[in-house]
């Protein structure tokens, strides 16, 4: 079962009773985020069972320190980031809208923190962590609303081959845990990763729990390979198009080099074998009504 699984991770962190479940997400979050929390509470820290198949905003972990301040951590295995970009950024704008009504002090207003981990590389900086905010001029973001932290956890890979497992820091190391789960090689060798895994064997124990999260990765998994399905046919039809298309344009600007009076409506919506009979015909200067036997007329 790995860690970034949305029923497990949430299993971590989200327990308010429970001193290692309050440790974890103290860390998590001040790794990632500048926050420095004396007190945390999970708002929605309830595990919502036999409902892994609807919307994935069920399993966040919705916390608010002492200071006010709102953070979010969602769990991502897959998905296209400017699609999941767009989406977490409504959710930001959504927490920071409820927090006031008609005739309330917007001066109330707390920053919304969100942190993704995302089990992806970055493909575009190649950062662990890449942040987003509202920035003035000056990229002073001190006064924004909102403060978001993608952690792209696979980008651990590299960063272990740059300077060694010896000397991970702390968002790395924790990278390092969530990405390799229960096989992780270090797994014993700090708090964190100790914690995680008496979490886990716990969670394991647990038939409940543990069906629940085998059955949502088995969602997911189908979910990947309908994607990958239909990317391939996708990218199937867009290369056939893209031939069909070429093969057209050679045939019309040909035709209409030979026959620049005569209407081109004709060779519309024809099949690229049609388009490259109609341009052979063309070179070998066949009749006009030759060419059009092409096509049936």
């Amino acid at each position: 079962m790995p860690f970034y699984n949305d029923l497990l991770f949430k299993y971590f962190i989200s327990d308010n009773d429970d001193k290692e479940s309050m440790y974890l997400l103290k860390t998590v979050i001040e790794s990632v985020t500048p926050l420095r929390c004396q007190a945390l509470y999970v708002m929605n820290s309830e595990l919502i069972p036999s409902r892994y198949k609807e919307k994935k905003a069920i399993l966040n972990v919705r916390v608010q320190t002492d200071e006010g301040e709102f953070v979010n951590i969602e769990v991502q295995s897959t998905g296209m980031f400017e699609s999941l970009h767009k989406r977490f950024q409504y959710y930001v704008f959504k927490n920071i809208a409820t927090q006031v009504h008609r005739g309330d002090d917007y001066r109330k207003i707390k920053p919304v923190y969100m942190i993704i981990l995302f089990n992806d590389e970055d493909r575009r900086h190649h950062e662990l962590v890449r942040k987003y905010s509202n920035c003035d001029e000056k990229q002073d973001d001190s006064g924004s609303l909102y403060f978001m932290y993608y952690v792209f956890l696979k980008e651990i890979n590299r960063i272990i081959k740059e300077k060694g497992k010896e000397n991970l820091n702390d968002i790395e190391e924790i990278s390092y845990l969530i990405e390799k789960g229960n096989q992780c090689d270090r797994i014993n060798m700090t708090k964190v990763g100790r914690i995680m895994k008496r979490k886990y064997d716990q969670f394991m124990e647990d038939m409940n729990l543990r069906e629940e999260a085998w059955a949502y990765e088995k969602a997911e998994f189908d979910k990947q390979i309908h994607y990958a399905d239909g990317l391939a046919k996708g990218l199937a039809e867009g290369l056939t198009e893209g031939e069909t298309k070429k093969s057209k344009s050679q045939a019309i600007k040909f035709y209409q080099k030979k026959y620049p009076e005569s209407d081109i409506q004709w060779l519309e919506d024809l099949t690229e074998y049609q388009y490259d009979q109609i341009f052979k015909k063309l070179i070998e200067d066949a009749s006009l009504e030759e060419i059009k036997k092409i096509i049936g007329d």
